[in-house]
Formats: C-alpha cells, sequence, structure tokens
C-alpha cells in the first residue's frame, strides 16, 4: 500500500500541491506590494498539472521496472519453512 501511494499517488500529486504553494506565495507578495489582480485558484492549469503528475508517475514506475529486480534467465526459489521460520524466497543466477 505505501508503495503505490509513493510511486503513483504521491507523483501525481506533487505538480498540484507546488502549484498551490507558488500560488499562496503569488498572492501574498500581490497583497504586501498592493497589486489589484491576485492570482485566481480557479484558473489554474489544471489539465498541464495532470499531465505532469501522470508523466512524474510512469517515470518513476519504468524507472522502478528497469532498475530494479533479477536478470530474466535468474531461477527462482520460492519461500520456505524451516525449524518454525519462514525463509524468504530469493532469485539464484542461471549458471
Amino acid at each position: 500500500m505505501l508503495r503505490q501511494i509513493i510511486q503513483i499517488v504521491l507523483p501525481v500529486i506533487l505538480p498540484f500541491l507546488v502549484y498551490g504553494l507558488w500560488l499562496k506565495w503569488a498572492r501574498a507578495k500581490a497583497i504586501r506590494e498592493g497589486h489589484d489582480v491576485i492570482p485566481p485558484w480557479d484558473k489554474g492549469p489544471w489539465l498541464l498539472l495532470l499531465g505532469i503528475g501522470v508523466a512524474l508517475a510512469a517515470a518513476i514506475l519504468i524507472a522502478t521496472a528497469l532498475g530494479t529486480g533479477a536478470s530474466p534467465d535468474s531461477i527462482y526459489h520460492a519461500p520456505t519453512l524451516k525449524d518454525g521460520v519462514v525463509q524468504p524466497g530469493y532469485f539464484e543466477p542461471k549458471e
């Protein structure tokens, strides 16, 4: 569950959080400097932010798939129970 949050949900939400922080800063700056125009929340680039988030999540998933795991020709040994203790499964390189 935590892996899905970190690899999928967080990258999709991150651009929205960054935009929200920037918008808060821009509004405070506009009010502080006495400008009449304050950046509105509802005019945000929502589709662009969603596209960036999905692209970021896809990049993370691709990097994880390519950067982890065993080679395709290795042999998998399933978990076993030895003396009441579960020994985790592992990959053994093929000779």
